[in-house]
């Protein structure tokens, strides 16, 4: 009996010592099947990459590019005859850029006018000047979200009548879109509002009639200003804007003065870039240059503008 036990344990350690010397033959087995494997898929890759390279990475997506200069020019002519003979022509240029947030604005204008008061044969009288002024401006604006910017704005202007020798000024400050109301590429209806503070400093002169100095050569301007832009088309054809501003002067010897300037117009187009302008002009200054001016000037005026 005893034999037989043992014989039978050693029957059982031999089948256990074949079955595990077979599982790791089998394992060893899928071991080498897996390198194979890895090994023919890296050269499978290699023959794929000589056949077609891959593809080159993508290019970047491009920034956001600037659009088009957009713009007008106008201009505007008037003629009297008979027993006073008078001419003044007006001129005008706008250019506008914008880009993502940011837009770039330049403005300038510009009028001369001579008038002759007496046509009669024996007359001595000269000729007067009635209007020698020009100016410029850029502005920049950066927006936030469509409403409110922020803007900065630099400019030049003179105006000889006045006695205005030069007057240069810098402003930063922030504007707010009221409206703006469009339908496909027709603007209906915009208005906003500006609210800055300007510095600058004013030199003075009397041109006319004898030129000569003014008993205040210059002064400084410190003022805050308030500003509006307001347009409406009532159709393609016919459209009304106003641009008005407000500054009160804060440093002697002008504390208290105020610059009131509004420009209304009505354009009327006849072709699909050109239109007739009709434009009404004010010019308030509580403190002009020299007590014999008036404190204010307006203008009726008539021309073309060009869009481009």
């Amino acid at each position: 009996m005893l034999s037989s036990l043992l014989v039978i344990s050693l029957l059982t350690q031999a089948d256990a010592v074949a079955e595990k010397s077979a599982a790791e033959r089998a394992a060893l087995a899928a071991e080498k099947a897996a390198e194979a494997a890895a090994k023919a898929a890296e050269a499978a890759q290699r023959i794929a990459d000589r056949v077609a390279p891959p593809l080159p990475p993508a290019a970047p997506a491009a920034a956001p590019t600037a659009g088009a200069w957009a713009g007008t020019a106008g201009l505007g002519l008037s003629l009297l005859g008979g027993n006073t003979q008078t001419i003044t022509l007006t001129g005008n240029v706008g250019l506008d850029k914008k880009w993502e947030v940011w837009t770039l604005g330049i403005r300038a204008t510009g009028a001369y006018g001579v008038t002759n008061p007496d046509t009669t044969e024996n007359s001595m009288t000269e000729a007067q000047t009635v209007a020698r002024r020009a100016g410029a401006t850029v502005r920049g604006d950066r927006s936030f979200g469509g409403i409110v910017a922020a803007f900065a704005l630099g400019g030049f202007e003179f105006d000889h009548v006045k006695n205005i020798e030069s007057r240069s000024f810098g402003e930063a400050g922030a504007s707010f879109t009221i409206f703006n109301e469009k339908v496909e590429d027709l603007e209906k209806l915009f208005f906003r509002l500006d609210a800055a503070l300007r510095g600058g400093y004013e030199t003075r002169f009397t041109y006319f009639p004898t030129p000569g100095p003014v008993r205040t050569p210059a002064v400084a301007i410190l003022a805050p200003r308030v500003a509006g832009t307001f347009r409406w088309a009532l159709n393609k054809n016919f459209r009304i804007s106003e641009d008005f501003e407000v500054l009160i002067n804060t440093l002697p010897p002008i504390a208290g003065r105020f610059l009131i300037n509004s420009n209304t117009k009505l354009n009327a187009r006849i072709t699909e870039s050109v239109s007739l302008a009709l434009g009404f002009l004010i010019n308030i200054d509580t403190q002009p240059p020299a007590a014999n001016l008036r404190p204010f000037d307006y203008a009726l005026t008539a021309g073309a503008e060009a869009a481009f």
